[in-house]
């Protein structure tokens, strides 16, 4: 399987969820509605990331594993909040700090993971 399309969607994903929450979070007590600030430029700099990882990123192997690493972290976000919103029973215990904690660690563990096996990851 080609890595290439899954970090590159992931990179953008990752990135549009941290900018978009970091704006978000700054602007939200000088301006009402924050978020229509922060979730259009959270999306225009995820896709910019994205395109980035997929055409410059991409062709430097040693960056592979930091690359693969930091998609995986929006990937789990993702997982964790659909996780929170499909399962009642687990709303109590996945919390914001929760996951994003599991998501740091699958993050880490890509990444040794990803720079154990650099060679095989096309």
């Amino acid at each position: 399987m080609n890595a290439r399309p899954v970090a590159a969607i992931g990179t953008g994903l990752t990135t549009i969820l941290l900018v978009s929450a970091v704006l978000t979070g700054a602007l939200a007590s000088r301006i009402e509605f924050s978020a229509l600030v922060g979730l259009p430029v959270g999306v225009a700099v995820g896709v910019a990331a994205g395109v980035t990882a997929w055409v410059v990123l991409w062709n430097t192997p040693s960056v592979r594993p930091a690359l693969l690493g930091y998609s995986t972290v929006g990937y789990a976000v993702l997982g964790v909040a659909a996780v929170s919103y499909a399962v009642p029973p687990a709303r109590g215990f996945v919390s914001v700090e929760r996951g994003l904690a599991v998501a740091g660690v699958c993050g880490l563990v890509v990444f040794a993971v990803a720079s154990r096996n650099a060679d095989r990851i096309d």
